[in-house]
């Protein structure tokens, strides 16, 4: 009986969530891509920046540029989950032995 009654609000958050989370707009890409700044330029200062992170917080100021925001939202968005793994990876190996530094 409990299952009856948890599905029907699960699949009302996941469609709640889900509106919210696909905004495209000039407001939205700003802010992402200034998050994906910021938490690129902590990842930098503790030397754990990935390769591809800069060049697509690039590419998605280039599209903010052009007024596609559906792409640039979709880059900013990557950027930023690149740059927190990286972060989450130099939490999790900052206390191992570092032989290239």
């Amino acid at each position: 009986m409990r299952v009856f009654l948890i599905l029907p609000l699960l699949f009302l958050i996941a469609f709640t969530s889900s509106v919210d989370g696909n905004q495209f707009d000039e407001q939205t890409s700003s802010k992402i891509i200034q998050e994906a700044e910021k938490k690129y330029k902590k990842v930098l200062k503790v030397k754990n920046a990935w390769r591809d992170t800069k060049k697509i917080i690039k590419n998605a100021k280039k599209a903010h540029k052009d007024q596609n925001y559906k792409k640039s939202v979709t880059l900013a968005k990557k950027a930023l989950n690149e740059a927190n793994m990286a972060y989450e990876q130099y939490e999790k190996q900052k206390d191992n032995y570092r032989f290239l530094d």
